[in-house]
């Protein structure tokens, strides 16, 4: 098992971002979570991913632009997908290249991404459960979640009760508890008044209409690291562009995570954490 994180700051294009820090062998890997979560989320992936390391390896697990304790700017143009893929690609160079790129949904489209603007900085990417979509199309379903989000509740009189609440509809009701309980400490910040979601409705809105500003393909035909695609048995990623991003890649390969859904690294950390491990220990060596 890794040692326990420590939280750190990273400055990159003008914003501070809050992360956490695991110690360890070089190349590290970069580690950005879906929209809405944060890095906290990736601390039981992670021990299952060095697991059966002899020598855990460095990562750096970042909250994205407007979540956890990352600099929020109050603009929703700031919230483009474009600007996301810069970010990462910044902080890979901040925190080391080369490294392996690790993410979840939107934190693994935008690493997708930043592996095409900056080929040589990432040794590796693992994308699980990327959001894919086609350019003309953009993402069919960001206007339906973004109308959500900004329904959803903010705020809450207790952590008791933003773990009640949050428990009992999907996508946290199939969430390892660990990996619940994980993202509580990072979504959620304390006020005179109880609790409230760090990422508000409004902002969670503007990252899902961000989706559109991001044309993925031509950016993914760039990617020089071997790729890791890490889907659900009930998967989001449509065949034809899971096929689409596979070819971009000769040898790329696919796990699929039985028994789980788009949130697979919440649902199931150990077993995405141990395909990951496996993954990075095998390009690396």
């Amino acid at each position: 098992m890794s040692d326990a994180p420590r939280e750190c700051r990273i400055d990159a294009r003008g914003l501070a971002f809050r992360a956490l820090e695991w110690p360890g062998a070089a190349p590290g890997a970069l580690l950005l979570h879906a929209t809405s979560f944060c890095a906290d989320a990736w601390r039981p992936v992670w021990e299952s991913a060095c697991a059966s390391e002899p020598r855990p390896r460095r990562a750096v697990a970042v909250d994205q632009r407007g979540h956890g304790g990352s600099d929020a700017p109050a603009a929703a143009s700031a919230y483009a997908w474009t600007e996301l893929a810069e970010d990462a690609a910044a902080l890979a160079e901040a925190i080391g290249a080369p490294l392996v790129a690790v993410g979840h949904s939107s934190g693994a489209t935008a690493l997708l991404a930043a592996a095409g603007l900056r080929p040589a900085a990432f040794a590796a990417v693992v994308a699980v459960e990327p959001v894919l979509f086609e350019r003309g199309a953009s993402f069919a379903a960001s206007s339906e979640l973004a109308a959500a989000a900004r329904r959803r509740r903010d705020r809450f009189a207790s952590r008791d009760e933003a773990r009640a609440r949050l428990r009992a509809r999907f996508p946290y009701s199939g969430f390892a508890p660990e990996a619940f309980e994980a993202c509580l400490d990072g979504v959620l910040a304390s006020t005179p008044d109880g609790v409230v979601l760090r990422c508000p409705g409004e902002r969670e809105a503007w990252c899902y209409e961000g989706a559109s500003a991001l044309d993925l393909w031509p950016l993914a035909a760039r990617i020089a690291a071997p790729l890791l695609l890490v889907l659900a048995d009930r998967s989001a990623v449509p065949a034809e562009l899971r096929d689409r991003l596979l070819d971009t890649r000769p040898g790329a390969r696919v796990e699929t995570i039985a028994g789980a859904t788009h949130f697979a690294a919440l649902e199931r950390p150990a077993e995405v954490g141990r395909a990951i491990g496996r993954f990075a220990s095998e390009v690396l060596r």
